[in-house]
């Protein structure tokens, strides 16, 4: 499959004199960016994937890059001249704002390392087809049908799994799933799925395998069990086929990636030479496991990827101190009047508490395993400390309700049942639960960012104010707390204690409070 752009559009820029990344001007580029070392109009699709954002972008298509070149430092390669096969598809399912910017660049964008010693461009070239899915939905299917699409990966983000906390199967009284059933092209990442692998299915194709990249326990297992659920609701023997069939590694993807800024496109035109209207930023760190599984890849290993037998140990320890932290902190910092992670970390007390709580609450849940946990919960301090970027904490709180059962209340409940204290813990959803209703310590407005966002703000302003009723507002929320906990009593407590404590010293002063150990007797 070719991909599709419009060379009619490719050249100057709308908003300035500048021309626009292309292929045709890639020898323009000052030789301090780092380009492919590969021609990309001759590299060949292998890979679909759902979801066109910053981190696909900035991680798997980037690494799929270094991969790709890895492969042709071998000898056979050099013989032939062309690269492997792993161009990449992308499909964006809710906005073609992205897809037609890069489709003006041929698909070329710059990702930015941004680190303390200093930031390094690089023009990534994998991206070699683009579709709007909604729009282009027979494209879509033909992406599928091509068997040359050995691999589909996805990142779409938890809510875009359409699962039901409560049983952790399909949630088919969604509306979304409700409409994908009736439309004849489905709209949500499972249903867009489901309906490309039955292309493969009704064609007698062997299916790809099919990667999830997102930040989900068992993100395997969980799109497995979604894409069945789905099928089972058309056709019983496409849900078997993929029951027995279909490939669902796990995957556990790290790799902080800020969404773009105006700064970022102004320094990407400034390396470049060249206007860059997509370019994303990142840490210099990344890092991608995934379990081993059968059939044809790119050489990710040689990229720095991982294969294991078994992705566990890494995601516990990923989604306890890393995202559990990155969410306390975020709660914490949004109180406090800032608005970026190294912000928030640049604020006393706040380093202390995220250590704390990763190594005091988090570490005792986790598998066991060879990691140094204490290593690796410093190493995420200082990359938190990163001020090079400007992670947002709006962006790390977004869809909290969604985030708090598997990055905070989790492990809260293996540490009360065995007795451990959880102080960090509690406070951080005290911290939520005020972001919740709207206002920072000062009185200034935190942005609602949460798909719940009206039910959440409706609940906090019936409060007026009262930490108990707070609590118990928000706790009445089974998707978010479940039956357990809200059934404590002394969870109950120590909750509406930390939502007091907020409420009276502020972010900084409860942390401060925390971090000496002077909150919560009862807990």
């Amino acid at each position: 499959m070719s991909a599709q752009f419009s060379p009619d559009v490719v050249g100057w820029s709308d908003d300035a004199l500048i021309p626009r990344l292309s292929l045709a001007r890639l020898r323009d580029v000052p030789r301090e960016v780092r380009l492919p070392r590969f021609d990309p109009a001759a590299l060949r699709p292998g890979i679909l994937h759902l979801g066109c954002g910053s981190f696909h972008r900035a991680h798997q298509a980037l690494l799929t890059q270094q991969a790709i070149e890895a492969e042709l430092d071998c000898a056979s390669h050099h013989r032939s001249g062309a690269p492997p096969a792993w161009g990449i598809v992308a499909t964006s399912l809710i906005s073609p704002r992205t897809t037609n910017a890069l489709a003006q660049q041929d698909g070329l964008y710059t990702v930015l390392e941004r680190g303390p010693s200093g930031t390094r461009a690089s023009v990534v070239g994998t991206l070699r087809g683009l579709v709007y899915a909604p729009e282009e939905p027979l494209r879509l299917r033909q992406a599928f049908a091509d068997p040359a699409i050995r691999i589909v990966t996805v990142t779409v983000t938890t809510a875009g799994y359409c699962t039901d906390p409560a049983t952790g199967r399909l949630d088919a009284g969604l509306i979304e799933v409700q409409r994908d059933l009736r439309l004849p092209y489905p709209r949500t990442a499972i249903g867009v799925l489901v309906d490309g692998l039955r292309q493969r299915y009704l064609l007698g194709m062997p299916p790809p395998v099919v990667l999830s990249c997102d930040n989900l326990p068992s993100n395997g297992s969980v799109l497995r069990r979604m894409c069945i659920d789905f099928a089972e609701l058309q056709d019983d023997r496409l849900a078997h086929w993929i029951e027995s069939h279909v490939q669902f590694p796990a995957t556990m993807v790290d790799r902080i990636v800020p969404l773009a800024t105006a700064q970022d496109r102004e320094d990407a035109t400034a390396g470049l030479g060249l206007t860059d209207a997509v370019p994303v930023s990142a840490e210099p760190f990344r890092q991608w496991v995934i379990e081993h599984f059968h059939g044809p890849r790119p050489r990710w290993d040689a990229a720095g990827a991982e294969y294991v037998p078994d992705v566990t140990a890494w995601e516990a320890s990923k989604l306890r101190l890393l995202n559990g932290g990155h969410l306390a902190v975020a709660c914490l910092g949004a109180l406090a009047g800032c608005t970026s992670v190294a912000d928030a970390m640049a604020v006393p007390g706040f380093t202390a508490y995220a250590l704390r709580f990763m190594l005091n609450e988090q570490k005792p849940t986790l598998p066991p395993s060879n990691h140094d946990i204490d290593a690796y919960a410093r190493q995420l301090l200082a990359r938190w400390r990163n001020a090079s970027i400007s992670h947002q904490l709006d962006r790390v709180r977004r869809d909290g309700s969604a985030k708090l059962p598997t990055r905070l209340l989790a492990a809260l409940r293996i540490n009360r049942e065995a007795g451990r204290p959880v102080a960090c813990t509690l406070l951080a959803v005290a911290a939520w639960m005020l972001c919740a209703a709207g206002r920072d310590d000062t009185g200034r407005p935190i942005a609602q960012v949460d798909h719940l966002g009206t039910e959440l703000t409706g609940r906090a302003a019936a409060a007026g104010g009262d930490p108990a009723r707070l609590v118990d507002l928000l706790l009445a929320l089974p998707e978010i707390f479940g039956e357990d906990l809200p059934a404590d009593p002394k969870f109950r407590h120590s909750l509406q204690q930390a939502v007091a404590t907020l409420q009276e010293r502020g972010a900084r002063g409860a942390v401060a409070a925390c971090v000496a150990g002077r909150l919560f007797d009862g807990v």
